[in-house]
């Protein structure tokens, strides 16, 4: 009905694409209004040539921001009053969800909303009712607006007549993709919170240094633990390693003994499968298979070879067993395991092993021997450091999981083989621990 009305209305369609837009967005109206597919078939009759691409783009575009204006609006002066209404009652729930999500996530949040058709038009009125700072919803509310509204209207523009396959991926998939976002996000803002609060993140030690254990461990060991003191500074480093293997061992007894996580992977493979979209399957083969596993390895080799060049033994010694070592341990557990990829992924038929994920756990080894800071670093340069690496891996490891190459349980495990391993190997050939290790157990003068 609505790619009929939007033809009759020919030069005149933009006004109804903007007032879709803008009603989709009013504070639960996107619960009824098909906002979403009427951008989308706007696009598809600018491609036609009857109205220009951009008025449509801007009447998209201007819908979403000003809709959002007006449940955020409606929240901020109707909230509690529109929430006693019976049939709106039960929205309260996600309301409140909602609001958590905005103050941990801010402006972002409402991004991220943009593409999930209920948060779309639920986050905007939650703003208002949580007295969100109007400067800071504008950002959130003409971001996710420009993306949203030009994004479709493109999609629309490009598709053609096959606008109702689009809108069927958009709304099987729109979730995980925004799942995805979601945690890219997180990534990034936990970085850039643990960059700025150094102390706060070392205080997190002092309840372990309290403990009963500890204090008796120190009182017998008074002497050693002085000499020890040098090695304190490793401690991210042994929390890498143990949680790595910590990783590694939970994900490896349940595959084996095909336990929880051994579930869920059967689950989880078949929701991706289900919920494709195909432009996100062509840029994940892109992300995910461009490069080899052996160039990984051989760039490695590289890094060591140059660092034996300006000898630095060392130092080439440690990224030559990080690089080969993972390799090891991953050849061997696959064996061991015996666990065969998906039979079908969005790349063809494969058959061969796959956990630990053998790309996942290069990449990651890879990624930590780039990162690493051989020479003294500040605490923010480190954190944003090793921040770019765990997001580009959770980036690559979920493209893998949409090209169906590997499962859920494959891709942590291989990065926590890559991540475990290499940090260990790495600090352990670093000169500064081994003068820690030296000064530690050099014996006092009597």
């Amino acid at each position: 009905m609505i790619d009929r009305l939007l033809t009759t209305l020919g030069a005149w369609s933009p006004l109804l694409v903007f007032a879709l837009a803008t009603g989709e967005s009013a504070a639960f109206l996107g619960l009824f209004l098909p906002g979403e597919v009427t951008v989308i078939l706007g696009g598809v009759l600018a491609g036609t040539g009857v109205v220009s691409l951009w008025v449509m783009l801007a009447a998209a575009v201007l819908g979403a921001v000003i809709g959002d204006s007006i449940g955020f609006w409606m929240g901020g002066h109707f909230g509690p009053a529109v929430l006693r209404r019976p049939r709106l009652a039960r929205f309260a729930g996600r309301l409140d969800a909602a609001e958590a999500s905005l103050a941990r996530r801010g402006w972002s949040a409402l991004v991220v909303a943009r593409f999930t058709s209920f948060l779309r038009a639920v986050v905007p009125f939650a703003a208002g009712m949580a007295k969100m700072p109007y400067g800071r919803f504008v950002v959130g509310n003409v971001i996710g607006g420009v993306l949203w509204g030009s994004i479709l209207t493109l999609v629309g523009y490009l598709a053609g007549d096959s606008w109702r396959e689009v809108e069927h991926w958009l709304l099987r998939g729109g979730l995980m993709l925004a799942g995805a976002i979601v945690v890219l996000g997180v990534i990034v803002w936990a970085s850039r919170w643990v960059a700025g609060h150094r102390e706060k993140v070392l205080g997190w030690l002092d309840p372990l240094l309290r403990t009963r254990v500890v204090r008796a461990l120190a009182d017998r060991l008074e002497g050693p633990s002085r000499r020890m003191a040098p090695l304190l500074y490793l401690w991210p480093v042994a929390v890498v390693i143990v949680g790595g293997l910590w990783l590694f061992g939970g994900l490896l007894q349940d595959v084996l003994g095909q336990e929880e996580f051994f579930f869920f992977d059967k689950r989880a493979l078949e929701y991706v499968a289900t919920h494709q979209i195909p432009a996100i399957v062509q840029v994940a083969r892109w992300l995910a298979t461009t490069t080899p596993q052996w160039v990984m390895m051989a760039l490695g080799a590289g890094i060591a070879t140059i660092m034996i060049w300006r000898r630095h033994i060392n130092r080439a010694i440690g990224v030559l067993v990080a690089v080969v070592g993972q390799w090891l341990i991953v050849e061997v557990t696959q064996l061991v395991v015996d666990r065969s990829a998906p039979s079908l992924t969005a790349l063809g038929s494969r058959g061969d092993y796959g956990f630990p994920s053998e790309y996942i756990a290069a990449l990651v080894t890879l990624l930590v021997v780039l990162a690493w800071p051989w020479r003294p670093q500040g605490w923010r340069a480190t954190t944003f450091r090793f921040g770019a690496v765990i997001l580009i891996a959770a980036a690559v490891g979920f493209c893998r999981l949409v090209l169906l190459l590997e499962y859920p349980s494959d891709v942590l495990a291989g990065a926590a083989v890559g991540a475990g391993w290499t940090v260990m190997a790495l600090s352990l050939s670093d000169p500064r621990t081994q003068a820690a290790f030296a000064r530690a157990t050099k014996r006092p003068r009597n």
